[in-house]
């Protein structure tokens, strides 16, 4: 893109102070114009839904905007041609927005978080495949924090193209427990000790009601599956309770949980 400015010496050189009087008055006119409308926008805000951050960015790419104008307009009045004006503001604008495409990405995903919300600060949520409590959302990053308290934080343009489940909006979490038995155990009396925890354990929702299956088979073990649902505030806790009352039942039961096991055979004698 070829901009001419090969013409702006001789405009500098041709100012008068009438011009630079005209130019000053156009840019308080402007200044003014600015302030008047940001406030309006502003105030026209705060009676939406739209998120407080969200808002701020909107606040200052609309006024970023509207310096630019006032730039091409003061420009003008001064003698300037806009059209080479407008060409150099291109090409820096395209220069800017390749080197920052990566935040320009993130930014646009926090944008379509903050407008979309299928999260909110506080949920239970699995994104990209972390769970945990949303801590904050901005418009550049997402920050969960873990059962174990780490603090991971996730692009917000990974966000966008990812699944999101939302634990707190369901109001309810399934609590799956995978446990073998062994072969000699009756299927019967496994799944009614599987059941027998899950009643036992508190928490746990009756609706829907827990359930349990034989899931495949080992080679050491039959293994079984108990889902049973739980509120996403009492996930962790009671997945912990009812996992070890798995084993209780189990050990009353007599339901053996065996070990991986290898049989070795031995061909032949020793040589002598």
């Amino acid at each position: 893109m070829n901009i001419d400015l090969s013409g702006l010496p001789d405009i500098l050189g041709d100012l008068t102070l009438e011009s630079i009087a005209s130019a000053a008055v156009t840019l308080l006119v402007c200044l003014i114009v600015i302030r008047i409308l940001l406030r309006i926008v502003r105030r026209a805000l705060r009676h939406t839904q739209i998120d407080e951050r969200l808002q701020k960015f909107l606040l200052t790419g609309l006024k970023a905007l509207m310096y630019i104008v006032t730039v091409i307009i003061v420009a003008q009045s001064l003698g300037v041609p806009s059209s080479s004006l407008v060409a150099l503001l291109g090409v820096a604008s395209l220069a800017v927005s390749l080197a920052i495409q990566g935040m320009l990405s993130n930014l646009a995903g926090g944008i379509m978080l903050m407008t979309s919300r299928p999260i909110s600060l506080g949920d239970l949520a699995e994104i990209a495949g972390v769970t945990g409590n949303v801590e904050e959302i901005g418009l550049m990053y997402t920050k969960l924090r873990t059962a174990d308290g780490q603090i991971v934080m996730l692009p917000n343009s990974s966000i966008s193209a990812e699944k999101i489940i939302n634990y707190t909006t369901l109001g309810r979490r399934r609590i799956t427990v995978r446990v073998g038995a062994s072969y000699n155990a009756a299927v019967n009396d496994v799944r009614a000790a599987l059941l027998d925890a899950a009643q036992r354990t508190e928490h746990l929702l009756s609706d829907p009601a827990p359930t349990a299956y034989v899931e495949s088979y080992g080679d050491s073990a039959v293994n079984y599956v108990l889902y049973a649902w739980a509120t996403a505030d009492d996930y962790w806790e009671t997945h912990f309770v009812l996992t070890a009352a798995v084993k209780e039942n189990f050990d009353r039961a007599g339901i053996e949980i065996p070990y991986n096991q290898l049989d070795v055979r031995i061909v032949g004698g020793a040589k002598t």
